[in-house]
């Protein structure tokens, strides 16, 4: 196994969605691509590229990534919207796990470079609770994290019976009576759900079962993706500055880290200045090589 904190390998150039590479994160080495299926798991589709489909020990899914400013992103989605990116995640549990115990965010495996005032940790602390109740945050420890309970995380959540799903790559809406109880009605909006679930007692009660297809929806307008920064209203600053040179994740794990699902974004400002420009000048030497000087002796 190679080692799981390098970066990508491949050339900027190469990659289907520049400024920024969608792949399976290394360390999550339970999470895989079916081996029949076109998506390389170092370099997978986002935006109009389309969709790809995963498993895990936990979970076997598809899943659908559109981050503006990077290449074929359409706009159809984000026209009208301050949204920047977004994730959806569809599929099935293998088991019977509890809503307690999965959790989503970001979990980085270095420590942070350069800690930013603490004007601007508090004023990120309160956009992420803000986001999502109940988050467990800390941006001190050598594994730094924000992670919050799944399924008070996503903006919208649709469970429904097999061949009933919806279309990921279409508006998901709220749909949550399967998940019993006091949802039984169908009426409890995405944001009664993420109050209830704020409270761990109230998640401890309800589990995901397998048979069922869930359906998560996340989006966001604070990270923006293809310039790399955070943008809290006040103030941008570059996560370049912040993130030890580490990627984003679109993940959903037990807090042992067992993971359900881990696709790291990376953006090729994470990538070492020489690497990018030894590539590059590679690249160029490659174009010129027979086949283009064929062509130019045609001329």
């Amino acid at each position: 196994m190679g080692d799981p904190f390098a970066p990508p390998t491949a050339c900027p150039r190469s990659w289907k969605h520049r400024p920024c590479l969608l792949r399976v994160s290394p360390f999550a080495s339970q999470v895989t691509i079916p081996p029949s299926v076109e998506a390389c798991p170092d370099n997978l589709p986002m935006n109009e590229a389309g969709t790809f489909p995963f498993e895990s020990d936990l979970f076997q899914g598809v899943a659908y990534i559109r981050v503006t400013g990077t290449t074929d992103v359409g706009q159809n989605y984000f026209n009208g919207k301050r949204r920047r990116m977004q994730a959806v995640v569809q599929g099935q549990f293998k088991k019977e796990l509890s809503c307690a115990d999965i959790y989503t965010g970001q979990s980085l495996n270095k420590p942070i470079k350069r800690m930013p005032p603490n004007a601007i940790v508090k004023g990120v602390m309160a956009v992420v609770r803000a986001l999502s109740p109940g988050v467990l945050f800390d941006l001190t420890s050598d594994n730094p994290h924000a992670l919050s309970l799944l399924v008070a995380t996503a903006q919208a959540l649709d469970i429904s019976e097999k061949g009933s799903e919806p279309d990921i790559t279409s508006e998901i809406m709220e749909n949550t009576s399967l998940l019993g109880g006091v949802f039984t009605d169908g009426n409890m909006t995405f944001t009664q759900r993420k109050k209830l679930f704020s409270t761990m007692t109230n998640a401890q009660e309800f589990t995901y079962k397998p048979g069922l297809v869930y359906t998560f929806d996340f989006y966001q307008d604070r990270m923006d993706v293809a310039s790399w920064s955070l943008d809290l209203g006040i103030k941008k600053f570059k996560l370049m500055n912040h993130l030890n040179r580490q990627p984003i994740q679109v993940m959903a794990m037990t807090l042992d880290r067992n993971w359900l699902y881990n696709f790291e974004i990376w953006h090729e400002s994470l990538l070492e200045d020489d690497f990018v420009k030894h590539c590059e000048v590679t690249s160029d030497e490659d174009s010129e090589g027979p086949a283009s000087a064929a062509l130019s002796d045609g001329d």
